[in-house]
């Protein structure tokens, strides 16, 4: 699925990073990012470490504190809610859209119908013809 796009909210962002350093914002970023348009996070030391960047002796640094923005297996709670919730709009989107293209479809077989019923010449009425031949 294409995500070219993510919600940042800013506020909740700052309240709970103040303690990172530049680099570990910039790394959690990247982190969030990766996620966003995978899905998940590989639980491995090497891919995390070209994911953020970062030197794989700095990323084993940094590990610990960027992991505590994260559940069990690298999910992050707030990124699945918000696809969960892209998932949902999108469906909605998709059904409103039927329905448009139903009634769209209905309202113009109506207006062909009455079209053609005004087109159709009515048909004479023979008079009966009057004796002698």
């Amino acid at each position: 699925m294409n995500r070219p796009w993510m919600p940042l909210y800013v506020g909740d962002y700052l309240g709970d990073t103040g303690h990172l350093t530049t680099a570990q914002h910039g790394a959690y970023l990247l982190l969030m990012m990766h996620y966003w348009r995978k899905g998940d996070l590989p639980d491995d030391d090497r891919q995390l470490s070209k994911i953020t960047k970062l030197p794989l002796k700095t990323w084993c640094e940094y590990r610990p504190t960027l992991q505590d923005f994260f559940g069990e297996g690298w999910k992050h709670k707030r990124i699945d809610a918000e696809l969960a919730k892209m998932v949902r709009v999108l469906q909605q989107r998709a059904i409103a859209g039927q329905k448009g293209g139903i009634g769209s479809a209905l309202a113009r077989m109506k207006l062909e119908n009455a079209s053609r019923a005004r087109s159709v010449p009515p048909r004479a009425i023979a008079a009966p013809s009057s004796g002698g031949a």
